[in-house]
């Protein structure tokens, strides 16, 4: 849920005034290319807090990025960029140096009833099938504006790149929900999680938000979503909220949201262990795998935001097989929290033993007998070098991605951090990248490069130097270089403010709105 990021981004430069940062920038904080023009925020001219990171490239028009993908044209390298204008492709064949191919606006993508001068929202990982050129993006109930008491219409969006210079919207999928949509079986199905919009009776919209729709996508012109639905009944028992979908690299499904994070079967035979009995999984009837939640004193919300699973052929991005965590046994995933703006208590990455839970333990967990899975590791940037320490700091864990045993890890506020996983008992900061007034959503490791969708700053371009892999080779953890509070840049005339939150009407104060501004018209807007 990158709820509040968007809040905070909207109104960014209002409330900050000047310059915001509360401790100095390091003064070894490499210079990239074209890093003098480009990585400072605007009005401030602050140097940006970094360490073994190179800013090779900055994005124009890009303010608003939400999500990446890339996928391969033959000779050609494109990446696709989801934000509140729409979606935009990029020539990344030479990643230094991108070039814009098409823009599908926003106004593009409205439905009747919309406002097409307001945003876009949210389409928070955007989703493409490399085989047939072809783009999914979910549309959340308060796109364009919409209102609570009106229609607000989700979904998902099909279109078609298979010429990434002219992208060709195909239809409109109307569901449920639309805050992600994940190809399931070569993008044959979608499963698609979030806010249920659908009438009910339930007064508490996550409880009525604790399933995945799923959506027959064999045909993308017409595409079905069916009846039935999956991940019921996730948070020991009860029914709470789905998030996000992700595909390991043996199949299995893995779905975060409220309770923790549980993985399923979408194809072939496998026994079912709530029966006993063998049976055929498929993406609108699948199979438990593993899975269940962290225990409440290392994911207090028990809320999961994304996971990752390292096995087949991304076994060697995660931790070092050992014979007490084998290849395959590990779920990395992140807790999204806002009550802890130092990351102390709540928000932080967390590495958990899938062992002991492949027995459809938590699928039979109740309140009275929760099922919770081993703690591994943790990690979170409270106290770490390069953090705007509290207590008025959106921090929070988000969105990550990994590569060769090297976490890149958004902590919106915080930047971008750079995690060594070799041992996943003691995760290490190896790096990191926390530009003023970023507010860093995800980055993805692409080639030789990180590219980092940063709501307020647009799409970055970073490459990790060699001091950072000298730091993974010897487990070396960057050094606390954090300034006092004293060596303050930020301003007397505009101070940092507290923002003027309202729970939406909605999720609560899982995604806070702004009152008074941020949605074009005036009113609250989350």
């Amino acid at each position: 849920m990158r709820f509040l990021a968007g809040v905070v981004a909207g109104v960014l430069f209002a409330f900050l005034g000047l310059g915001s940062a509360t401790a100095a920038p390091v003064p070894d904080a490499p210079v990239g290319q074209g890093e003098a023009a480009t990585a400072r925020a605007p009005g401030n001219g602050l140097a940006p807090a970094a360490k073994n990171v190179e800013l090779r490239k900055t994005i124009p028009d890009t303010v608003g990025a939400i999500s990446i993908n890339f996928v391969q044209y033959r000779h050609r390298d494109v990446m696709f960029v989801s934000g509140t204008f729409g979606l935009k492709t990029y020539d990344v064949t030479d990643q230094d140096d991108p070039k814009l191919l098409d823009h599908l606006t926003k106004q593009e993508l409205a439905l009747p009833g919309d406002d097409p001068e307001q945003r876009f929202w949210e389409n928070e990982d955007v989703t493409v099938d490399p085989k047939r050129k072809l783009v999914f993006l979910a549309r959340e109930r308060n796109a364009f504006g919409r209102k609570p008491g009106n229609e607000r219409p989700t979904g998902v969006y099909v279109i078609s790149a298979a010429d990434p210079a002219k992208l060709d919207l195909l239809n409109f999928a109307s569901m449920g929900t639309g805050h992600i949509t994940t190809c399931i079986n070569d993008c044959t199905y979608l499963w698609t999680t979030g806010y249920d919009g659908t009438p009910s009776t339930d007064p508490d919209s996550y409880r009525r938000s604790g399933k995945v729709f799923v959506t027959d996508l064999r045909d993308p012109r017409n595409p079905k979503t069916l009846a039935t639905y999956v991940d019921l009944n996730r948070n020991q028992g009860e029914t709470h909220m789905t998030h996000d979908v992700q595909v390991d690299g043996a199949g299995i499904a893995w779905v975060a949201g409220t309770g923790g994070t549980r993985g399923y079967y979408t194809r072939g035979w496998h026994r079912d262990p709530l029966t006993g009995k063998v049976r055929e999984a498929t993406p609108y009837d699948p199979v438990p795998y593993a899975g269940g939640a962290a225990p409440k004193l290392d994911m207090p919300t028990s809320f999961s935001h994304n996971s990752f699973r390292p096995v087949g052929r991304t076994l060697h991005d995660g931790p070092k097989p050992t014979r007490e965590h084998p290849a395959g046994s590990l779920l990395l995933h992140t807790e999204e929290a806002y009550e802890s703006p130092t990351c102390k208590d709540q928000g932080r990455f967390v590495i958990s033993s899938l062992e002991g839970s492949t027995n459809g333990e938590s699928w039979r967990a109740t309140p009275d007998k929760p099922f919770t899975l081993k703690t591994v590791g943790i990690w979170s940037p409270d106290d770490q070098e390069g953090t705007l320490p509290g207590p008025d700091v959106f921090c929070s864990a988000h969105y990550f991605d990994v590569q060769k045993r090297i976490v890149a890890y958004s902590w919106y506020e915080q930047g971008t951090r750079f995690l060594d996983i070799t041992d996943p008992k003691n995760p290490i900061q190896v790096a990191y990248w926390r530009p003023e007034g970023a507010v860093s959503w995800a980055p993805y490791f692409h080639r030789d490069r990180v590219i980092v969708a940063d709501f307020a700053r647009g799409v970055e371009v970073l490459k990790l130097t060699k001091a950072a892999y000298d730091a993974q080779a010897t487990h070396t953890n960057v050094t606390l270089k954090t300034a006092p509070v004293a060596a303050s840049f930020r301003s007397t005339d505009g101070p940092r403010k507290r923002l003027p939150l309202a729970p939406d009407p909605d999720y609560g104060y899982a995604c806070p709105m702004l009152s008074g501004r941020g949605c074009g018209d005036g009113s609250a807007c989350c």
